[in-house]
């Protein structure tokens, strides 16, 4: 008896790697096995592919890496129909995991199939929801507004809160190590965890970085672990050549030692709301891909901590916005704006986090899988 657990996104593998955790105290001993990257093999999983390969972003990204994907696809789904797991659970990475399970279903499988963070349907591509309803047991979302767009939407949901409600009820275990540790004047810089990400912000950053530098704040680059190695290189080889401080630790360290922060939208800003710190938003997609972002994205904002809130929280600098002056700008109207400017915002942002739910999300994942697939 098997469960077979399934991420590419560095999110993703976070997720699927505390789930496995959670599996374990709940009594599951079992094989664990599947797609992940460093999280979930630490967790115990048995990675038979790597996640990085599905770690893609924007249509044309995808179009160019469609032949290694589909090679992949088949290579897993061959997998798991001779291993018949009890249970599948797969996390994020909609454009490939939507297409796996339509593809197991085809082939014949019979076991429950659970799907952490599924597709962001409230927000486009709303007929996904048939294809959840047909292939998805079970769907376990972060938010309770998208838990209620799914029931709405005849998909069995299930929700109690985000997990790093629970993650970060402590934040005091996120404390920076090394010769950054005492230092009270940090703006973080957090290019992503994504090879595309990063190329199209690190150069917009630095130069953001280097005016906020003249002002006496001391501008941290994030190198995220979840990054591609060689693109992980290449980062580390250009920051170390510009003489820019820089963090190879969790993301979320570097963050609670901030005084504020500029990052890529995405899992981080979850992060930076429950840590209360500050965060600017800056994000840039190719030419085609931010052209159908804009005809079929049916949200006011594109932060989700914008999205709790209903109000623009954090500043959102998109395509031809995301430029150093304006980050800058933005940067600067936190640190050294109205106090008043200050208070309310930190007002927003006690409302947002309210809207997370309660801690145990993890644990009820589990108690979910283990119930359903009778393990």
């Amino acid at each position: 008896m098997s469960i077979f657990l399934s991420s590419g996104e560095a999110s993703g593998d976070h997720y699927t790697a505390n789930m496995a955790r959670a599996l374990r105290r709940a009594g599951y001993a079992g094989d664990l096995w599947g797609m992940g990257s460093g999280e979930s093999r630490a967790a115990g999983v048995c990675c038979d592919w790597d996640g990085e390969q599905l770690q893609i972003m924007g249509l044309t990204e995808i179009f160019s890496s469609v032949p290694v994907i589909l090679k992949l696809m088949r290579s897993v789904v061959d997998r798991i129909m001779e291993k018949k797991p009890r249970a599948v659970i797969v996390a994020d990475s909609p454009d490939y995991h939507l297409r796996l399970l339509w593809k197991l279903r085809r082939r014949g499988y019979r076991g429950r199939v659970f799907y952490i963070s599924p597709p962001t349907v409230w927000a486009w591509r709303s007929w996904r929801t048939e294809e959840l309803k047909r292939n998805v047991d079970e769907c376990l979302p972060l938010f309770g507004f998208e838990h209620e767009f799914l029931l709405t939407r005849g998909c069995k949901s299930y929700w109690v809160g985000h997990p790093f409600v629970e993650e970060f009820a402590d934040e005091k275990k996120y404390a920076l190590s090394g010769t950054l540790a005492d230092k009270e004047n940090i703006v973080a810089f957090m290019p992503g965890s994504r090879r595309s990400e990063v190329n199209a912000l690190l150069p917009i950053m630095e130069r953001a970085a280097l005016a906020l530098e003249q002002r006496g704040w001391l501008p941290v680059f994030s190198v995220a672990p979840g990054l591609n190695r060689n693109a992980k290189e290449k980062m580390l080889e250009r920051l170390q050549k510009k003489d820019f401080a820089y963090y190879d630790g969790a993301g979320r360290e570097l963050l609670r030692s901030s005084v504020c922060s500029v990052a890529a939208s995405g899992t981080i800003t979850v992060e930076a709301l429950l840590l209360h710190r500050y965060q600017v938003v800056a994000y840039k997609l190719n030419p085609i891909s931010a052209l159908v972002a804009r005809l079929a994205v049916r949200t006011k904002y594109y932060s989700m901590t914008n999205i709790l809130a209903d109000s623009p929280v954090f500043p959102e600098l998109l395509q031809e916005r995301a430029t150093a002056q304006n980050i800058t700008a933005s940067v600067l109207e936190w640190l050294e704006g109205d106090a008043g400017f200050r208070t309310a915002v930190c007002e927003k942002m006690c409302e947002a986090r309210q809207k997370l739910g309660r801690s145990g999300a993890y644990d009820f994942w589990a108690s979910r899988v283990m119930k359903e697939a009778s393990c």
